[in-house]
């Protein structure tokens, strides 16, 4: 499950108590994306969101919160941080391959995707270069307020998408744990933002998602 952040769904004071009780509930992958912030600003909230991670790794020894802090589309500040992973959108990998960039195969790269070309795109860039990708996020599969006024891609994306790829298929954008059932054939993986940075019960509301999930597996 990927947590993708966001500081304006949630009081200033309650941000870092989500992240802490994202950890503490399970999420294995959190995006770092507030896209406001400037580079020392954003290096300055990973360092504070990996001393978080740290503390609650100290404190509780009998598990493993094997937590994947990864920064969305701040290549100096993924860069400056050592952090775990980079997610780009399909513009800026494109730019990178453009300019040759040399992708750190020991990180996460993880790209987010709209459409079915854009995956056969990817496909052919993965053959011709050797990139490691993995994951891809496809969005957005239900209607969302982050998205409000586009119309939704739909489970026929995540269907399509299941046929052409053997990437990870992370699905985004209005998924709910009422509609996971619909979705665990066709992805491997989802993010969820909105539903959890606004959560006043993060660990209730993680736990639905989780048992759902499982239980549609």
């Amino acid at each position: 499950m990927y947590l993708i952040t966001n500081r304006n769904l949630c009081h200033e004071k309650r941000y870092m108590n989500v992240i802490k009780e994202s950890i503490l509930s399970g999420i294995e992958n959190i995006i770092i994306r507030e896209k406001d912030l400037d580079n020392d600003s954003l290096v300055k909230l990973y360092t504070k969101i990996k001393e978080t991670l740290e503390k609650i790794k100290q404190k509780d020894k009998s598990k493993r919160y094997n937590v994947n802090l990864i920064i969305n589309s701040n290549l100096d500040v993924f860069e400056k941080t050592n952090a775990d992973g980079i997610h780009l959108t399909l513009s800026l990998f494109k730019k990178l391959v453009n300019n040759k960039f040399k992708f750190n195969k020991d990180k996460i790269l993880g790209l987010s995707l709209h459409s079915i070309k854009e995956i056969f795109y990817v496909e052919e860039i993965i053959k011709k270069y050797d990139i490691k990708i993995d994951y891809i996020i496809l969005s957005h599969i239900y209607e969302t307020k982050c998205k409000e006024g586009l119309q939704p891609k739909g489970i026929d994306l995540l269907k399509e998408a299941r046929k052409i790829t053997n990437l990870k298929i992370v699905a985004l954008g209005g998924i709910l744990p009422e509609n996971i059932h619909k979705i665990e054939k066709y992805c491997d993986d989802f993010a969820v933002m909105s539903t959890i940075m606004k959560s006043k019960d993060v660990f209730t509301t993680i736990n639905s998602y989780l048992r759902e999930y499982k239980y549609s597996k």
